[in-house]
């Protein structure tokens, strides 16, 4: 995986380290089987497959739908017809809100290549001044505004707060986790 392109030299290292994150993450996934990407570390926590979906999923939603970044198909690459979750509407449910459907190791890392390729287009494209340009999101009747420098640090942390997860409970299981 190539490093991100940033005319911004003092962000390229944050850039990246991410890619290389994501880079592992995928190494990670990639040759699970279906039972290790069931793994999870208790009974009511989310699989290895619910917490790389929504990775991919969170990467889509705020960059698509916030943002207006990148092909709508990515969005809905993560939509899903039905939820096992009570009371959560179909609008906000991703991939990790369908216990029924599973997804697979190559389903998975598809989603996350295709949602980083979206991000790092947007991370190569910015410049620091592009990054705090503002955009606002209504939801429920109330109106919020993020500026891009927020919602990229947002998918920063929120990926590797996941990641770290999906590596603790592949090496709780013996496999072999983010290999920094």
């Amino acid at each position: 995986m190539r490093s991100v392109s940033s005319p911004a030299p003092e962000l390229q290292l944050f850039y990246d380290g991410w890619a290389n994150q994501q880079r592992m993450l995928i190494d990670a996934l990639r040759p699970l089987t279906a039972d290790q990407m069931r793994l999870r570390p208790a009974p009511q926590m989310w699989s290895v497959w619910q917490i790389a979906g929504h990775m991919g999923g969170a990467r889509a939603y705020w960059l698509h739908d916030v943002l207006g970044e990148g092909d709508p198909a990515v969005r809905d690459l993560f939509r899903v017809a039905g939820t096992t979750v009570p009371g959560l509407p179909l609008e906000d449910a991703g991939w990790e809100d369908d216990e029924d459907h599973p997804r697979t190791a190559a389903e998975v890392v598809d989603g996350l290549e295709r949602s980083w390729a979206i991000l790092e287009g947007c991370l190569g494209r910015w410049t620091p001044g592009d990054l705090s340009v503002e955009m606002s999101r209504t939801r429920g009747g109330r109106t919020r505004t993020f500026p891009r420098r927020w919602v990229v640090y947002h998918l920063l942390e929120h990926d590797l707060h996941h990641g770290g997860e999906i590596s603790l409970i592949l090496g709780s299981n013996g496999l072999r986790g983010m290999d920094f």
